[in-house]
């Protein structure tokens, strides 16, 4: 374990050092490549509550949830109460704990925790406030190590480096920062975009962050996570025409993108090239969630007029459609299988299967909207959090 750990800090130093720009050889190779819908009220599907956990602890509606990708049974959940959770799962932590699931409270935030997100060593957890602070908790012991501020406009998600210990979030004032989460220091702040920043993540490699802009703004940015330069902007015709509200690299790293609006939008492009391979219509209310499947030529897209629909990435056309009661607010992917996971708001969780756009089970529990779902790194768990205050853990598979 010590040669592990020695490892994964140089890896760590190494990123931290190229992105503050000194390793003159970073990046020379060539890169690789809320609304309610339509319905006239609130609809809630009466399930048999199946799943073995039911955390209670927030005092209003859990809207993030994330699975630490390095400790398997560690799990964290956000919401409206300002509050953040750090909590385990599982009959081991359930005995190691003496039954308190080793839980921390993650306080100190003025308003709801939008976003939560684990670093790549699941050492760290970001959460970020519509207060305006991102804030990094050390997972071993739930301390506070920083708290971040940017413009002070509120942050609505948050994404890690896929190597190190880096953390970005956006505003819903145009901006970008990039932080040390070791430090606390600000490595960078990217400035461009016109509108809300919706949507950001790294590309596989760590080499450039993608981000996407809301209403006022409708545009696709790459930009060079060492510099802060934009190296490339997707906007305008054959583009999207609204808001763009999410967005889904390709794992293959070859550049692939979709992206989703808030007028229905659906659009694939490349942002190794900066060409648009088409408009996907088919939806008639705003796209909550995007993405593009690791195993078929397949995309999807889950909206708020209760539809996932499944695109044909070859054809750039419509190959199934996934009805739900009502909206839908959130979608994930299995790790392994041509498997979607969908969150809705008649409370219920729904796993379809990609080849045949049928529904292979229903995970009932929730008393209210679903408003995050994750899955644990293998794939068999699955964490939801709800409207109701709760979160719930379920077997994929019964």
């Amino acid at each position: 374990m010590a040669a592990e750990d020695e490892d994964v800090d140089v890896i760590e130093g190494d990123v931290v050092d190229d992105l503050e720009g000194e390793d003159p050889e970073y990046g020379s190779g060539d890169d690789g490549g809320d609304g309610d819908g339509d319905d006239d009220g609130p609809v809630h599907t009466i399930l048999e509550d199946d799943s073995f956990h039911c955390f209670d602890g927030h005092q209003e509606a859990v809207v993030a949830v994330a699975w630490n990708p390095a400790l398997p049974d560690v799990v964290a959940t956000g919401g409206c109460d300002d509050t953040a959770y750090l909590w385990r799962v599982g009959q081991d932590a359930f005995e190691e704990s003496a039954g308190s699931l080793g839980t921390y409270e993650l306080p100190g935030h003025q308003d709801t925790v939008a976003a939560l997100a684990f670093s790549s060593s699941g050492a760290m957890l970001a959460t970020a406030g519509m207060d305006g602070l991102c804030k990094v908790w050390r997972v071993a012991d739930g301390q506070l190590m920083h708290t971040m501020e940017g413009s002070g406009g509120a942050l609505q998600w948050v994404s890690w480096h896929p190597r190190g210990d880096v953390v970005v979030a956006g505003t819903d004032d145009c901006m970008i920062y990039m932080w040390n989460a070791t430090t606390g220091a600000v490595m960078q702040v990217f400035s461009g975009h016109c509108g809300a920043v919706s949507a950001s993540c790294f590309t596989l490699d760590g080499k450039s962050l993608v981000s996407v802009g809301a209403e006022d703004d409708a545009s696709l940015r790459v930009w060079n996570p060492k510099t802060g330069d934009c190296l490339l902007t997707i906007q305008g015709h054959s583009f999207h025409d609204s808001g763009i509200t999410c967005l889904g690299l390709h794992r293959d790293g070859g550049g692939a993108a979709i992206t989703g609006g808030d007028d229905g939008c659906v659009c694939i492009s490349n942002i190794a090239t900066g060409r648009v391979a088409g408009r996907l219509i088919g939806h008639d209310d705003s796209v909550e969630a995007v993405g593009l499947s690791a195993q078929l030529p397949l995309a999807a897209s889950a909206s708020l007029d209760g539809k996932l629909l499944i695109w044909d990435c070859g054809t750039l056309s419509q190959r199934g459609c996934c009805e739900h009661p009502t909206s839908v607010t959130r979608m994930v992917w299995h790790p392994t299988e041509p498997l979607v996971f969908t969150a809705c708001m008649d409370g219920a969780s729904r796993c379809w299967d990609l080849r045949t756009a049928s529904c292979v089970r229903t995970y009932g529990g929730h008393e209210d909207a679903v408003q995050d779902i994750c899955l644990n790194p293998d794939g068999s768990m699955l964490l939801t959090g709800s409207d109701d205050g709760t979160a719930r853990v379920f077997k994929v598979k019964p």
